[in-house]
């Protein structure tokens, strides 16, 4: 529960530091002392916007902190995820510089605004008349049946079943833009790539192509050159094998005046047998070096194939065109793949829909199951507070299109005259009316879930006399089992307070300041008087206040 709240320099308030309690908090005071302020004042506690605006003077800055109880609130897992310390007795700290820098603390870690407002979601449920407005909304009706159903369980279910599908959904949709893609660039590559493969140049140096082909161009050049080198070698006339012949002769005779005439008869015999066979080798080549036109051909193809190849793809080699062509493969290959993931991934999303839809059955079976006893509910709780012949109802039909909340539409339906059908509760409640909805509603919520401290700030307006004494009743019913704060102009629900907090001006110096202070007993009293027949207290409205209470 709200412990305290210390306010500096907020609005028209220096500092004060307010203390609440278990059960019925009631605040009253008069038009203008502030009691909205004490509001803003916990609302930027909470996570709402800050603004250097609000500070009461503007060189110092504002700080506003609140205490909470929250020892029955199980919220130590919360802690853990959010990654901070917890403490059965939690602060949690507002500051607003005066360049208007807002920081927040949760027992003096600093935290951001969203950490924050998700704590004190869970900490605080504040219903203002602006607030009661959000009863007209379909998410905030939606919410509230999920309260009372008690499906939280299957409310999770049903998101991880729909978070998957999106998930799948989505990651199907980039698939198939993916492989439309490729599938458009499918031609085009498979065109290039089977130009590299037909052209057959793997494993092959375009510079061997090349050498190849000039050596064709040439061979009867080379032919003659040939024949031209095997004469000079062993010609019938002079050649060079005939006078390394004689050199041999002339040694070997001197082979018996000594060894190194027998070396160098042996070094000479074997140039001639090098000679010989270097021969026979230009003869062979001579012999075999044919103009083949057929191979002439191909080659010149090949050469020319490949010079255009590498233009085409402003390449320099038939490596370079070698990893194009296993590059080329691989894109169209994966054309394959994308289908073969497009098959897996449409059948994932399939069953991840048939799982979404089950559980969104589910989900609505629970919440169908939770109708009837909401509506008998809220319809007694409405009569209690001055309508007997309302209608209220509870429409729940089933949309095509799911969404995180599930695949339906629900509608609150009111009328407050007798005879006249339920419609829209935004058509035909009234400002008063709406508020006696609310007030129903959070008191059915106050019977069947663990609500954090309920602060009402000014619910009852547009109610007086009788009724205002059955909504003070549903107050102290509600406080039984929940804190509950409330701001009212009535004295009827003031009455029945079982702490009482007045808000109040100083105007010291010209300067107007607002404090708060808690009533006892006597001064209890005295307010319900004042706020019975103004501030002309008599003896005739002390009595009136007397009987208010002890009623």
């Amino acid at each position: 529960m709200l412990q305290s709240i210390e306010i500096k320099n907020y609005a028209i308030i220096s500092h004060v530091v307010v203390e609440f309690d278990k059960g019925l908090n009631i605040i009253t005071g008069e038009t203008g002392a502030g009691k909205s302020i004490l509001i803003g004042a916990l609302s930027l506690c909470l996570g709402e916007r800050a603004d250097a605006k609000s500070l009461y003077r503007a060189d110092d800055k504002c700080t506003v902190e609140a205490c909470f109880d929250i020892r029955t609130y199980k919220l130590q897992k919360l802690f853990d995820k959010l990654d901070l310390d917890y403490a059965d007795y939690t602060t949690i700290r507002r500051e607003i510089s005066a360049s208007g820098k807002s920081r927040a603390f949760i027992n003096d870690t600093p935290v951001n605004l969203e950490t924050l407002k998700l704590l004190a979601s869970k900490l605080v449920n504040l219903h203002s008349q602006h607030e009661t407005q959000e009863l007209n909304k379909e998410s905030y009706q939606l919410a509230i049946l999920d309260l009372v159903a008690k499906n939280e369980k299957e409310l999770n279910q049903y998101k991880d079943q729909f978070q998957n599908f999106q998930k799948l959904n989505k990651s199907l949709k980039e698939l198939e833009l993916e492989t439309s893609q490729l599938q458009q660039d499918f031609d085009f590559y498979s065109f290039q790539l089977q130009e590299i493969i037909d052209a057959k140049l793997e494993q092959l140096s375009l510079e061997e192509l090349e050498e190849e082909l000039d050596a064709l161009k040439n061979v009867e050049s080379i032919k003659s050159k040939l024949y031209t080198s095997v004469a000079y070698l062993d010609s019938p006339e002079q050649s060079a094998l005939q006078i390394l012949l004689q050199a041999f002769h002339e040694l070997k005779d001197l082979s018996n005046y000594g060894k190194d005439y027998q070396e160098l008869a042996n070094r000479i015999n074997s140039c001639i047998i090098e000679l010989d066979d270097l021969k026979k080798e230009l003869e062979n080549l001579a012999e075999n070096a044919e103009f083949d036109p057929e191979r002439y051909t191909i080659l010149e193809q090949q050469v020319n194939e490949a010079n255009r190849l590498l233009r085409k793809h402003q390449l320099s080699s038939l490596e370079e065109l070698e990893e194009l062509r296993k590059d080329l493969e691989l894109k169209t290959r994966s054309i394959d793949s994308k289908q073969d993931q497009l098959v897996q991934i449409r059948k994932d999303r399939e069953a991840a829909e048939k799982a979404m839809i089950n559980a969104a059955q589910i989900l609505h079976l629970s919440r169908v199951k939770a109708i009837p006893e909401m509506e008998n509910t809220i319809q007694k709780s409405l009569s209690k507070i001055g309508m007997p012949n309302a209608v209220f109802q509870i429409e729940l039909t089933r949309k095509e299109e799911y969404s995180k909340a599930g695949n339906e539409q629900i509608l609150f339906k009111f009328n407050a005259n007798k005879g006249f059908p339920p419609t829209a509760l935004n058509k035909v409640a009234s400002g008063g009316e709406l508020s006696r909805v609310m007030l129903s509603i959070q008191a059915l919520l106050a019977k069947n879930t663990a609500l954090p401290s309920l602060i009402f700030d000014e619910i009852d307006t547009g109610i007086s006399g009788e009724v205002a004494a059955k909504v003070a009743e549903v107050f102290r019913e509600i406080s039984q089992g929940h804190q509950l704060i409330a701001i009212t102009h009535l004295p009827q629900i003031a009455a029945r307070a079982e702490h009482h907090l007045f808000i109040y001006k100083n105007e010291e110096k010209n300067i107007t300041e607002t404090n708060i202070i808690k009533l006892d007993p006597d001064q209890h009293v005295k307010a319900i008087a004042r706020m019975l027949s103004g501030e002309t207290i008599s003896e005739e409205s002390l009595s009136n206040a007397r009987s208010l209470i002890n009623n």
